[in-house]
């Protein structure tokens, strides 16, 4: 059994903010693999022959099939095997096929290796639930969560920035050997800083470590722990039984994961459909080059700096408010609703402000605030869902979070691929109002269910941290 000191959520802050940083930064080469082609089109569809705008969208989208449904695996096993050998696999699995997209020679090649990388990309999501739960108090997760998502959230500012210079300079597929080399240095760093922290994975290497101490003595002193045939040497159909189904199951059973799942793939698919049609207005309606315009990525950037600023500070401070008034001082995941209801309103006012500003052609200063205003909308959104998914699900929350995914990844693949012909037939502002309407519908409904049946639904749930509800 592990002592008090030895627990993950005892450690001294240096060891937590370790784990956290390296796992925010295996986060951070994810949205930079995704987004920094945007700027290299016209290069890569003359090497690879692309003729039609949908191949070139599935080049730039397919990795997210793979970041979608990639926790569905590795969520599990980090459940099982512990978070270290799921971040480090996952990674490899990155680096590997990453690096052959730089390598590929035809279109055949690149998507098959773009899927394949997606697999290892999705890793820091795959288990940040888990890692960031066993690691922090529910009062301390939001301001962990905020700067955890501080760096993949700047990915999506700062890769076409980088993909514009690369295509003046040393071409396309150095794209994919900078970040095979950023993920190569981080896995480095994580193989030899990062500390397990799964709790039974620990409990049980401890054991391993104390050969006098019997399995059944060790069983009696820490329940929670599964024997050694279980946890380290599962047959086949046992894991796939037990483990790579929970995910499924949890997505197919669990009401609260289903609405959060869809609110999440809307929200994504938006952003990533943004993120596609936003060098477009520059270069359309500003008349600006691929590399200048490339700069307004940085108000995308400081919108989700903005964001880590608003959810660090304010996420923990209104769930610990709401706690003290509860009336029997207890917290709840219901109260990271409030925050959510921040960054659902700023999300339709960033899509209006953006789109009607480049519609009626303003200052372009007039679109990159809109940009600021919906990328924080979008950074306090997942934030706060993410912290109540793993606060209500703690135990299992790497498999709750990895649910999502799934759909968040597959609507942010193909939204774009439907966003040219949308754009041109009902311009920037039109489609931007489309799009913000159909969010404030969804994220309305969805934080009106959360806040006045959240309870009552994690009350029947078998995944859900405690049976009283009203534990933390």
């Amino acid at each position: 059994m592990l002592s008090d000191q030895e627990h993950p959520q005892n450690w001294p802050l240096y060891r937590k903010w370790t784990a956290t940083f390296l796992l925010s930064g295996f986060a951070f080469i994810q949205p930079l693999a995704e987004t920094m082609l945007a700027p290299l089109q016209h290069q890569m569809s003359q090497d690879l022959h692309l003729t039609r705008n949908y191949q070139w969208t599935l080049v730039n989208s397919l990795i997210l099939v793979g970041v979608g449904f990639g926790p569905l695996i590795l969520a599990p096993i980090s459940e099982r095997y512990g978070r270290k050998p799921a971040l480090l696999g996952g990674s490899a699995v990155f680096i590997i096929w990453n690096t052959a997209c730089g390598l590929a020679k035809n279109l055949s090649q690149m998507l098959a290796f773009r899927l394949l990388a997606g697999f290892g990309a999705c890793v820091a999501d795959a288990v940040a639930g888990g890692v960031l739960g066993d690691l922090w108090m529910p009062q301390q997760r939001g301001r962990a969560f905020a700067f955890f998502m501080a760096a993949p959230l700047l990915g999506p500012g700062l890769g076409p920035i980088i993909g514009a210079y690369i295509a003046v300079g040393i071409g396309w597929r150095w794209a994919f050997y900078i970040a095979s080399i950023a993920s190569t240095v981080i896995f480095i760093a994580a193989l030899l800083f990062y500390q397990e922290t799964f709790e039974p994975r620990l409990a049980y290497l401890k054991y391993k470590n104390n050969s006098t101490e019997s399995t059944a003595q060790l069983r009696k002193e820490a329940p929670r722990l599964e024997p050694e045939e279980t946890i380290c040497k599962p047959t086949f159909s046992e894991l796939l039984r037990t483990d790579l189904q929970r995910p499924v199951r949890m997505l197919a059973t669990q009401p609260i994961i289903q609405i959060i799942a869809v609110y999440m793939a809307l929200l994504y698919g938006t952003m990533f459909l943004f993120l596609f049609m936003y060098p477009t207005l520059w270069v359309r309606q500003y008349g600006q080059s691929v590399r200048v315009g490339s700069l307004n990525y940085i108000s995308a950037a400081l919108g989700f700096v903005v964001g880590v600023q608003i959810a660090g500070h304010l996420n923990d401070r209104a769930y610990a408010a709401l706690k003290a008034r509860s009336s029997n001082n207890m917290g709840r995941p219901e109260f990271r609703v409030p925050m959510m209801a921040v960054g659902t309103f700023l999300v339709p006012v960033g899509l209006l402000w953006w789109g009607w500003s480049g519609e009626k052609h303003l200052h372009w200063i007039m679109p990159n605030i809109g940009c600021t205003i919906f990328t924080a909308g979008v950074y306090i959104c997942s934030a706060c869902v993410s912290v109540y998914v793993i606060d209500a699900y703690t135990k299992y929350a790497a498999s709750a979070v990895s649910t999502n995914l799934v759909l968040r990844s597959c609507f942010a693949a193909f939204f774009p691929i439907f966003a040219p012909y949308m754009f041109e037939k009902v311009g920037f502002g039109w489609s931007a109002t489309i799009l913000a309407g159909c969010f404030l519908v969804v994220g309305t409904l969805t934080m009106l269910v959360l806040w006045f049946r959240g309870v009552d639904i994690r009350k029947r749930s078998q995944y859900c941290a405690a049976n009283d509800v009203e534990y933390l």
